[in-house]
């Protein structure tokens, strides 16, 4: 009885070692596949899926680099001088004018009596604004059409705009 004692116990042991070996091989498998560094290096899988994901955001970038150069004359001339701005400035003058003429109309119909000083004289400041406003358009649009011709003498405008009919 004492031998198979001995020889239990030698079993327990060697068993006891074999089930460390088996965990300690398990527990490093594990820390192999959880391992960021260690899947980087070998699952190739991975290294090709970030790299597909680097040149599409690569490929966005440089797209909207080009975009952002290929805009022509005339729309970097219109950011420059602002005109949608001064066109949104024109549009509400517009309708300032039409509520204050209503406006107008109101009170004479209310009062039954004639505003002609007040509005003679803010007509004339508005035209004159108005007018102003036109003319920096009007100039504006001339350097625009300038510039994208890409011609600085008249005889090449004149050349220009006769090729371009044809």
């Amino acid at each position: 009885m004492g031998q198979t004692s001995t020889e239990a116990k030698r079993e327990v042991e060697q068993t006891r070692a074999h089930l460390g070996e088996t965990l300690e091989a398990l527990q490093l498998r594990a820390k192999r596949n959880l391992d960021v560094k260690t899947q980087l290096q070998t699952n190739r899988a991975l290294q090709a899926g970030i790299g597909a994901l680097v040149l599409i955001v690569t490929g966005f970038a440089v797209f909207g680099y080009r975009t952002r150069r290929r805009r022509s004359t005339a729309e970097q001339l219109v950011r420059k001088l602002k005109l949608n701005d001064l066109r949104a400035r024109l549009e509400d003058f517009r309708d300032d004018t039409k509520a204050w003429a209503s406006a107008q109309r109101r009170i004479v119909k209310a009062d039954g009596k004639k505003v002609e000083v007040q509005s003679k004289e803010s007509i004339g400041r508005r035209l004159l604004i108005s007018a102003a406003e036109a003319a920096l358009t009007a100039l504006a649009a001339g350097y625009a059409r300038r510039l994208i011709s890409g011609s600085s003498t008249p005889h090449e405008r004149g050349h220009a705009a006769v090729s371009k009919k044809r």
